[in-house]
């Protein structure tokens, strides 16, 4: 397991919580992203999903021209999810964060971000 140095160094940043429409693509394939920020985000993966110390992602937002390529990560945290059922195959959550952002990167994962809250902000005005 990897963990980051503390709980603050990884909350840097305000979280998003992820949609079904944010969409991150690995090596392993794609995995919806659990939560977002501009430091770094999560995902869920098969316990199985094996990813290096750092490694080339991309996001997509479905339904929007919104489409990052070629973001480097690297891992700070894998959690083990432990589950009681025999149907479900055990899974793990990975934390990343952005390694070496170009300001090209930077710009268009600041407009996704602005999307993400706004869409969040229409569907639950009195929770923002």
């Amino acid at each position: 397991m990897i963990a980051a140095s503390s709980t603050k160094e990884r909350r840097n940043s305000e979280r998003l919580k992820g949609r079904k429409e944010a969409i991150l693509i690995t090596p392993n394939g794609m995995h919806n992203i659990r939560d977002i920020s501009k430091s770094g985000l999560s995902f869920k993966c098969s316990e199985e999903d094996f990813f290096p110390s750092q490694w080339p992602v991309e996001i997509i937002y479905a339904g929007t021209p919104l489409y990052i390529k070629a973001i480097k990560v690297r891992m700070v945290r894998e959690n083990f999810v432990e589950t009681d059922t025999l149907i479900a195959n055990s899974s793990k959550e990975i934390g990343v964060e952005f390694v070496d952002m170009d300001e090209s990167g930077k710009l268009l994962l600041h407009e996704l971000l602005a999307y993400h809250s706004k869409v969040a902000e229409k569907e639950h005005p009195n929770t923002h």
